[in-house]
């Protein structure tokens, strides 16, 4: 069986998320603050600003004149999409890298964790939850305890199918028996590490809905969802597909009919190609 310690003192080879998310998280859910207070933020970071300017200057967007400051990018892209590929560019580059032990080739856990954040922040908008920057960020590292545990995966792999298949539990009920710990409880407490508030690590420790709880938290409930309908449109890696025990009762929590979560599905799907273009630049 697997240390939790041994695995949180391994967490700290991944590059930590930079100290300006954890300040943009704080500001840009609220909306008395002025948005000029969060431009301000962006401006004293240089690396994130390079990285803003040259998405924003990319032939992707194709904007006539040249985005030149953070004040333009905001007026041109929106303050909502500025964020989102700031989150974008600061939180995923540990996911890119192959995983074997998950059967992931190089860059997949990275596209099944964007396009989960991506259509939480769709299923958010649709539903007008509160919080959509702290939902987004949720989906978008719900896997990172994935790149810890990638190499004792590989030398379990054939026992955690076989606990799949033959005894029928998900990835991390099979996890959780074979090595003792799952990948998603491991992420929260990476994510605590972190000194990510307290509703963004719970979210990423609980979004498979393994432990039973009566009351499951608007923003664990989203993730939930997302996660399912990557699932449902072959976005997510193998394993991590086939358990939507929950997917109804989430669908009548959020008030979200069946055909609307089917529109925000393929919405996504018919688009996904060019949003993966656009993100590589990052």
């Amino acid at each position: 069986m697997l240390s939790l310690d041994r695995l949180l003192k391994e967490s700290e080879r991944i590059e930590p998320v930079p100290q300006v998310i954890h300040q943009l998280m704080d500001l840009v859910d609220d909306p008395e603050v002025p948005v000029s207070e969060i431009t301000e933020l962006i401006l004293y970071e240089p690396v994130v600003t390079a990285n803003l300017l040259k998405l924003a200057n990319s032939a992707a967007f194709g904007f006539k004149k040249k985005v030149d400051s953070v004040h333009d990018a905001v007026v041109l892209l929106g303050l909502k999409r500025v964020v989102d590929i700031l989150l974008l560019n600061g939180v995923t580059r540990p996911l890119k890298s192959a995983h074997q032990g998950y059967g992931l080739e190089e860059g997949q856990l990275w596209k099944q964790s964007v396009s989960c954040a991506l259509m939480a922040s769709d299923i958010a908008e649709t539903i007008e939850a509160p919080e959509k920057h702290t939902v987004f960020t949720a989906a978008l590292l719900k896997d990172i305890g994935v790149i810890v545990m990638d190499r004792y995966m590989r030398e379990a792999m054939d026992t955690i199918r076989r606990s799949m298949e033959i005894d029928s539990l998900s990835l991390v009920a099979a996890e959780r028996h074979v090595l003792g710990i799952d990948h998603a409880h491991l992420g929260g407490r990476i994510a605590e590490k972190w000194n990510f508030s307290e509703k963004l690590a719970g979210t990423i420790q609980n979004h498979h809905l393994t432990d039973e709880v009566a009351d499951i938290p608007q923003q664990t409930a989203i993730v939930y969802l997302a996660d399912c309908l990557c699932s449902m449109s072959g976005l997510n890696g193998e394993l991590f597909c086939g358990h939507y025990a929950h997917y109804d009762r989430i669908c009548r929590q959020l008030g979200l009919p069946e055909e609307k979560a089917n529109r925000i599905m393929s919405d996504f799907y018919s688009r996904k190609e060019n949003i993966y273009g656009l993100l590589a630049i990052l």
